[in-house]
Parts: structure tokens; sequence; C-alpha cells
């Protein structure tokens, strides 16, 4: 759990962990330079509480503070907490079923409960709904490079796969589905129990909001590197389909690394496949237009993930 000027919501988080139905675990909380009091609250539960470790560092960032904790960690088994949001009760009690009835997932995550709903936006309702569809392996790989298929505070982990990517990486953007990405493509297996689990606190000085590593166009960077070592991977050129902002966003990333054919096309039209010359990345923001897409191009003699990806 690392931890930055979380004093007003650590003590929540650290009740819903002591809550937990399963005891036998330990908390790590890294305190990342906090100067609100969280560091001096920590060392006092930690007192109360034999299963919390702190540490305390300078303020190097969370990807440092992640992988301080892992570090420490001593069980094959590691779970994501932040500061500010709560587990259920039976949040490790179930995740830890879905891992030894199946244990072929490297990742399990949970679905996720937005509280409060007067801070809940209808962007973050969308995203919600959306997170909340992709409840096995195959459509959290599928939906990878819109945004994180799986939210960072609800994963268990095994420890071998973290430490088979080298844990989290600071490169400037999300730490989060960086470290998803790069599971991905090292083979990891995901999976997600369907109850909400996890309860993700909405408020403005969320790092989510706040932290610039979070903005539109790192993401449009952290996913073209992503393409780069896969679908993209030695091709001089490629094809990207989409609308609006959002497609000369992505033709001005990539257009700087190869020849790009843009295919301007909100709907797929009669004939649309044999246009799409492979690589294809589809742009498209909406899930009811990926859905279009993929409907149209289902009995293409295009194959996606292998000759054409969707991103947002």
């Amino acid at each position: 759990m690392p931890v930055r000027d979380a004093r007003v919501w650590l003590g929540a988080a650290l009740r819903s962990l002591w809550r937990q139905t399963v005891g036998d675990f330990e908390v790590i909380a890294v305190d990342d330079g906090s100067v609100d009091g969280s560091g001096e609250m920590l060392d006092a539960a930690a007192a109360r509480d034999g299963r919390l470790r702190v540490v305390h560092t300078e303020r190097l960032g969370l990807p440092h503070a992640l992988n301080t904790g892992l570090a420490l960690a001593r069980a094959p088994l590691v779970a994501r907490q932040d500061a500010d949001d709560v587990s259920h009760p039976r949040r490790f009690e179930l995740q830890l079923e879905t891992l030894a009835r199946e244990p072929e997932l490297a990742v399990v995550g949970t679905r996720v409960r937005l509280f409060p709903a007067a801070a809940t936006g209808p962007g973050m309702r969308r995203w919600g709904a959306w997170h909340d569809s992709l409840l096995d392996h195959a459509a959290m790989h599928r939906e990878r490079f819109i945004d994180s298929p799986l939210l960072h505070g609800t994963a268990i982990v095994r420890r071998e796969w973290l430490e088979r990517v080298h844990g989290w990486a600071e490169r400037g953007w999300a730490e989060d589905l960086d470290l998803w990405l790069r599971l991905f493509d090292a083979g990891a297996r995901f999976g997600k129990r369907p109850e909400a689990l996890y309860g993700w606190r909405q408020h403005a000085a969320s790092a989510t909001r706040r932290d610039p590593r979070y903005r539109r166009e790192r993401f449009v960077a952290l996913k073209l590197d992503a393409l780069e070592r896969g679908l993209l991977r030695g091709a001089a050129r490629m094809t990207l389909v989409g609308v609006g902002d959002s497609l000369d966003r992505c033709a001005g990333a990539f257009g700087a690394r190869r020849a790009v054919r843009v295919v301007r096309a909100g709907r797929p039209g009669p004939g649309i496949a044999s246009r799409l010359e492979p690589p294809v990345v589809m742009v498209f923001n909406s899930a009811v237009a990926r859905r279009r897409w993929r409907e149209a191009l289902a009995n293409s003699d295009l194959s996606e993930n292998i000759e054409f990806v969707f991103i947002a």
C-alpha cells in the first residue's frame, strides 16, 4: 500500500484490511514522503497491529513505492490496496479461492464500486461499466489498449509473475496499464471476480485526476510503445481507422515513426475489410462502435490481435 498524504482516508483503508475474513497476511505500507501526518499515523497503527510493516522514503513516486513494497514482501501472492480506497471483507478470501481453483491465472482482480456517488461523474460511471463487463482473460486482453482492463487496486498477483517482468516501471505514464501490457506480452493470464469487492474513492485530489502521468497524451505514448513491441513491430506502414480528434492525435503520434494510411470511417460500410491493409489500429472510444466493427470484421480475413487491434 503506497501512501502519500492520505491521512484523511488512511484509517478507513486500514480498517477494511483488518476486517478481511482471511487473517494470514501482512500489510506493507510505503510512506512516499508524506507531509500530512500519514507516516506518523502508520507508525501508530503498526504499534497496535504487528501485521502492519511501515517503511518511510523520500518522495520518489508511485512505481518506486510499489517496488519497495514488493522487495519487502515475503509472500508468494501480492495484493494491491490504495490508501484512499476500501476493500470488501471477503475480498482476499474470494480472490484466493479463484487463484487456488485456477492456478494458470497470474492476476485476479474484482469488479469495483465507485464512491461517493456525488463525486462520480458520467465518464467514470461509463468506465466502471466497461471495466466490470470484462470478466475473463479473453475480454481483458481484447480491450487492453482501451484503458486499464483491471483496476490496479483490486489486483492480487502471483509474485513470480511480477518478478518475471521486473515489477513496476517509471516511464512517465500510467504504471498500472504499463504493468498489465508487459504481463500480457509475457503470456500472463488474467481473471476477475464477478463481485464488487473494492471501493474506489472518487475525489479531486486523486492521482488519476491530478498526476500528469495519466494525461491523454501519455496514454497514447504508452499504447504506442506497447504496439511497437507487438502488432507494429517491423512494420514500415500501417492503417489507422477512426474519426475525430482521437484519430488525429494517433495519426500524429504514429506517423512520426512510419507511413500511416488514415481511413476516416465511423461505421463499417460494405467491403470495408478489403480497404484495411494490416497492421490496422482501430481508434474508437465508444464500446458500441467497437462492438459494431468487431461484428463487421468477424467474417473477414483479418484476425483481431494479430492483424488489427482497438485502442482509445
